[in-house]
C-alpha cells in the first residue's frame, strides 16, 4: 500500500509518500519538506510533484491520500484538506485525517514520559493537547486538542516528568516554571512520514474528510480608518467542512438584523447539499471576513446569502465576493442571477446596481419583520430563446 501524506497547517509545506511492506512494516519512498508557512497554497503543488518524482510513481499508483486535518492555520488546512479531497475524489482513493498535535507528539514521545503537543495560537493562548505517558511510542490521549489561556493550559499539564513539543512548547514552560517540564528537540512542525504512519494504521475512512478548527482564527486585521480603504482578500470556494466557520460568519453578519433568522452550521450544511449550492468564502490573511452563498437551477442563478463583518463593510469584500461569483456563474452557463435585497438598503442596492443589476420586482413584507423586498436581476449573457 502506497500512502501520499500532507501537511501544511503550522510553518511548513511537506509532503511523503511511505510504501507499507506487511504488518507494521513500512518504507519511506519519498519525503519533501519546505520551511516557512507563507505562499503553502502556491508550493504545495511543486512539493507534490517533488515528492512523486523522487518516489517514481504516478500519482495512480497512491493506494491513499492522508493530510493534516488541524489545530493550525485556517488557511494551511484549508490548503492541504482541498488538496487531498481533491487527489482523493479525481484518483478515487480514501482520504485520511490525521491530527496535528497528535503527529507532533508522536515525534516526541519519550519512555515513561507524558508529551504535551503545544501550538502557539497568538494573543496569549496555545493550543494542546496531552498524552499518558507509554513504555514505548506514543500513550493514549489525555485529552482532546483544544485551545485555552496561557496560564488554563499550565493548570491543565499533567503531573510528573512531561515532554512539551511544538512552537508554544517554550512559551508554556517559562509560564510554568516547572523542573519537570522537558523541551523536545523534535522540530515543531508536523514530519509528512510521521503523519503517513498514522494514517497508515488508521481503518479505512468511512466519512469524508473534516478540519478541525477548533476555533474560528483570529488574525490581527487591519484597522479601519479611512472608509474608502480596501482590504485584499483572497475569495475561495469552500464545501460542508466549512460550516462552522460559515455559521460564525453569519451570525456576525446578520446579529440583530430582523430581516431573517441566523444560520447555524447545520442550516449551512443542509443548504450546501442542495444541488446546484455554490459557497465562496472571502479570506484576509488567516481571518474569513465574508461569504457568498448562490443555488444555481438550469441557466438562472440566485443569491441566497451575503455576509461581511460588520466593521470591514465599504472596503470591498462584498464586490469582490460578488464578482468572483458571477464569474463562477458565468463559466458554468449561467443566464441570468436574481437576488433580493431590502428596500431601504441603499448601500447594498447601489453595490449591486454598480454589478449590472437591475430592480425587476417588489416584494411587500418579504422579511422576517415585514420589512419589502426589491427584486433584481442580472443578465450574464443573452438568453438562447430571446428576439434579437
Amino acid at each position: 500500500m502506497k500512502l501520499l501524506a500532507i501537511d501544511t497547517a503550522l510553518d511548513a509545506c511537506s509532503a511523503a509518500i511511505l510504501e507499507g511492506v506487511s504488518g507494521d512494516e513500512w518504507r519511506v519512498l519519498a519525503r519533501v519538506v519546505s520551511p516557512g508557512g507563507k505562499g503553502n497554497a502556491e508550493r504545495l503543488l511543486p512539493v507534490l510533484e517533488q515528492t512523486r518524482a523522487a518516489a517514481g510513481i504516478a500519482l495512480n499508483q497512491l493506494d491513499a491520500i492522508a493530510a493534516t486535518i488541524g489545530p493550525g492555520s485556517f488557511t494551511g488546512i484549508r490548503t492541504a484538506l482541498a488538496t487531498a479531497r481533491a487527489l482523493g475524489l479525481a484518483l478515487n482513493r480514501p482520504v485520511h485525517g490525521v491530527i496535528t498535535t497528535q503527529a507532533l507528539a508522536f515525534a516526541a514521545a519519550q519512555p515513561g514520559r507524558n508529551v504535551a503537543a503545544v501550538i502557539d495560537a497568538r494573543r496569549g493562548e496555545v493550543y494542546m493537547q496531552v498524552f499518558a505517558a507509554a513504555d514505548a511510542g506514543l500513550g493514549s490521549a489525555l485529552t482532546e486538542p483544544q485551545i485555552l489561556p496561557v496560564d488554563a493550559a499550565v493548570a491543565a499539564l499533567p503531573a510528573g516528568a512531561t515532554v512539551l513539543v511544538g512552537s508554544g512548547a517554550a512559551l508554556l514552560q517559562q509560564a510554568a516554571g516547572r523542573a519537570d517540564l522537558l523541551l523536545s528537540p523534535a522540530d515543531p512542525n508536523p514530519d509528512p512520514v510521521i503523519v503517513a504512519r498514522l494514517a497508515l494504521a488508521q481503518p479505512r475512512p468511512q466519512h469524508a474528510l473534516a478540519p478541525l478548527y477548533i476555533r474560528p482564527p483570529d488574525a490581527a486585521l487591519p484597522a479601519v480608518t479611512q472608509p474608502r480603504a480596501s482590504l485584499s482578500v483572497t475569495v475561495q470556494p469552500c464545501g460542508a467542512e466549512a460550516a462552522d466557520i460559515l455559521a460564525l460568519l453569519h451570525e456576525e453578519a446578520f446579529a440583530g438584523d430582523a430581516r431573517g433568522e441566523i444560520w447555524n452550521a447545520q442550516s449551512f450544511r443542509e443548504l450546501l447539499a442542495m444541488p446546484g449550492a455554490l459557497c465562496l468564502l472571502a479570506v484576509s490573511g488567516d481571518q474569513p471576513v465574508g461569504l457568498l452563498l448562490l443555488r444555481i437551477a438550469a441557466d438562472e442563478a440566485e443569491v441566497i446569502t451575503l455576509g461581511v463583518k460588520p466593521r470591514l463593510r465599504r472596503l470591498g469584500v462584498a464586490a469582490a465576493l460578488m464578482q468572483a461569483g458571477l464569474a463562477q456563474l458565468a463559466g458554468r452557463g449561467v443566464a441570468r442571477c436574481f437576488l433580493e435585497v431590502a428596500d431601504g438598503n441603499a448601500a447594498a442596492r447601489a453595490l449591486y446596481a454598480g454589478l449590472g443589476f437591475a430592480a425587476v420586482g417588489h416584494r411587500r413584507g418579504y422579511y422576517a419583520a415585514g420589512g419589502d423586498a426589491v427584486v433584481m436581476q442580472l443578465l450574464l449573457s443573452v438568453p438562447s430563446n430571446s428576439k434579437k
